[in-house]
């Protein structure tokens, strides 16, 4: 995983063993406060919408964690299959732990690449620094708002706290998401045969704005 304040920006082109316990943020039209808490995990996924309408994240797996960056020469099950059966690009699905400030429950948030950008630009800025420090770290406030009709008519602006905000010894002692397990990254050989197993039940392409809903699961 990268810290924020040495995570970069957007670049272009697994199931957890209590699934039932994880909760993910959710961005209601607004103020949502937040802190986050630990790294942040750098992913590109491809998005697949199967004929029973489920949406599920497939990790592209081109895009190199440890560098943020694409190796177009590693191996990838995805450009193997036909145009017509699939031919969407991965999109951008960076995650994190982050304190929900409404009831204070960690919670796993699926990060949309504008408001990563912003939080980006705050952690390397030297008046404001990492927002997930433990000692010198703040909260967040992501306002969202509706800028017209269709889904991804949507503005996302990230407001810093006025002042820095040490975790307090209970919110530091409270057990996070492991990410590295949730968010299992198959190998070649694993995601070719899911692959092989699984591409007559797609139905289309996702769409640009598709997130994860909170019952869908990567795949182990």
């Amino acid at each position: 995983m990268v810290a924020w304040d040495q995570a970069k920006g957007k670049q272009n082109s697994g199931n957890g063993n209590n699934r039932k316990e994880i909760k993910r943020l959710t961005l209601a039209n607004g103020d949502t406060r937040i802190r986050l808490v630990g790294d942040v995990m750098p992913r590109y996924c491809y998005w697949i919408v199967t004929k029973e309408g489920k949406k599920m994240p497939v990790e592209c797996l081109q895009f190199d964690r440890a560098t943020e960056t694409f190796n177009n020469s590693a191996e990838d099950p995805f450009k193997e299959i036909e145009a017509d059966v699939y031919a969407e690009k991965p999109q951008f699905a960076y995650v994190c732990n982050v304190i929900d400030r409404a009831d204070g429950q960690i919670k796993l948030f699926d990060l949309r690449s504008t408001i990563y950008s912003q939080i980006v630009d705050y952690a390397r800025n030297e008046d404001y620094g990492s927002p997930a420090d433990t000692e010198t770290g703040y909260d967040l406030t992501i306002k969202k708002e509706k800028t017209g009709p269709l889904p991804q008519n949507v503005k996302y602006t990230i407001i810093p706290a006025r002042a820095s905000k040490a975790l307090t010894a209970e919110e530091q002692e409270t057990e996070l998401f492991e990410l590295d397990k949730i968010f299992k990254r198959q190998t070649y050989e694993e995601q070719k045969q899911w692959l092989l197993d699984n591409t007559h039940l797609f139905a289309g392409a996702a769409g640009d704005e598709f997130k994860p809903a909170e019952e869908v699961d990567d795949l182990a």
